[in-house]
């Protein structure tokens, strides 16, 4: 993610009630895992 695309997420976020701690860690969760490990829509 670059510095504004972060920014813009993190203003999203927080109108919608969301902590800075649980921005941080949904932030910190996108930069740390690769994308070929997501198992979304896996049941």
């Amino acid at each position: 993610m670059t510095g504004k695309e972060v920014v813009n997420l993190i203003r999203k976020l927080k109108e919608k009630g969301m902590s800075s701690d649980e921005i941080l860690e949904i932030i910190e969760y996108i930069e740390t895992h690769d994308p070929k490990e997501q198992e979304w829509g896996k049941s």
